[in-house]
């Protein structure tokens, strides 16, 4: 896992050298909205890209993660199916589903059913890297279905130069990320983590938290400002817990009364916690905050597990469970 985390900038490289020469065939009907599917870490990369691109377009995006699409998919939608093994059960399904609607269907994956069943169907298959665990090729996912979007048109945003900016920016603080996350791992190791941000940084969060369970075989959870002052804030009142670790991602807002809440939350749980760890993000747009974060936060995750003596591979309980599911099929 050391190596796969530190390839990640040349990772980046690679994927954006690979989509400069991917053509695609041609949407033959007008698109109206869009929908990303997928599960875990491959449906992650859905979260991420609308986070971004929400206000560069000019039509509704929605992720979903489950068995079913909505009922509104049809031949108007833009359907981009994410699923790096190709044969997750809930994704599969989905297509499926998306075929019935005569959606416009894009697939993102290293191979499996889906693959075959997407070549079957003449559907275009941009291809992940094989043999990695889902979760290392999150560099890869997030390029392609941005791509995806400004190929057909309907994002009108040169996101490449904004990747290569935080490509330069992991190297040249590489030491740094890694030493730091180091730091955040020994704070938290016999904690239970709580992740806060402000909304458009949700998905970076659910990328922590999603590394931390997976990496570091570790409980967490998140929630994002400003909803959770409407509610979860109230929480901390009768807490005398001192076990609890709260990670606050810093990423950049102009928005005066959001920046605000942030101070009065992290000034009324100071009173229950010993242990809030504010980790800032560096760049200067909230694509590359976000690439610099997501890598800040596979570190932390690696040197958890490292300290906790877990092995970072190994996700036998979703094995489990996908066996059982084979099974019962």
């Amino acid at each position: 896992m050391y190596s796969i985390i530190k390839s990640f900038p040349q990772n980046l490289q690679e994927v954006i050298n690979q989509v400069k020469k991917t053509t695609l065939k041609n949407l033959t009907k007008p698109i109206r909205n869009i929908m990303i599917t997928g599960m875990g870490s491959s449906g992650l990369a859905g979260t991420l890209v609308k986070q971004w691109v929400i206000d560069k377009l000019s039509i509704p995006l929605a992720t979903n993660h489950d068995y079913h699409l909505p009922t509104y998919v049809d031949e108007h939608t833009l359907l981009i199916v994410v699923s790096y093994s190709g044969n997750t059960q809930e994704t599969i399904q989905a297509f499926q589903m998306g075929i019935k609607h005569q959606a416009n269907i894009l697939v993102i994956t290293s191979g499996g059913n889906l693959q075959k069943m997407a070549q079957e169907q003449g559907i275009d298959v941009l291809p992940l890297p094989k043999y990695l665990p889902p979760r290392a090729c999150i560099d890869h996912t997030i390029v392609q279905v941005l791509f995806i979007l400004y190929f057909h048109r309907l994002l009108n945003w040169e996101f490449l130069p904004e990747f290569e900016s935080a490509i330069q920016l992991i190297r040249d603080n590489q030491a740094q990320i890694q030493a730091e996350a180091e730091q955040v791992a020994s704070k938290i190791q016999s904690s239970l983590p709580i992740i806060y941000t402000i909304a458009p940084y949700e998905a970076v969060a659910i990328r922590l938290r999603q590394q931390l369970n997976e990496n570091s075989k570790q409980l967490c959870w998140y929630h994002t400002l400003p909803e959770l002052s409407h509610n979860e804030i109230v929480g901390w009142e009768s807490n005398d817990d001192q076990n609890l670790a709260v990670i606050i991602l810093n990423g950049y807002t102009e928005d005066h009364n959001l920046k605000r809440q942030l101070e009065i939350t992290q000034a009324i749980i100071q009173k229950h916690t010993n242990t809030i760890i504010t980790l800032n993000a560096q760049g200067q747009t909230h694509l590359i905050r976000s690439l610099y974060l997501i890598h800040l936060s596979d570190w932390i995750s690696f040197y958890l597990a490292q300290k906790k003596g877990v092995d970072p591979l190994e996700v036998k309980y979703i094995d489990q469970i996908k066996t059982a599911l084979y099974a019962d099929n």
